[in-house]
């Protein structure tokens, strides 16, 4: 898996500290987090409607 802590400018063509956080294959890793912390309770909740 691919982590980015440096990305391309394309300004200048220099690379620079990404400014954005740690990226996983192009997302930021807070969107990926913000993303399961709302997927975990619909999934659980999915889970306990299903089982009864």
């Amino acid at each position: 898996m691919p982590i980015r802590t440096v990305r391309m400018c394309t300004e200048c063509d220099e690379p620079h500290e990404d400014e954005h956080g740690t990226r996983f294959f192009g997302v930021p890793a807070w969107m990926i987090c913000l993303a399961a912390c709302v997927a975990m309770p619909i999934a659980l909740l999915a889970y306990t409607y299903t089982s009864r």
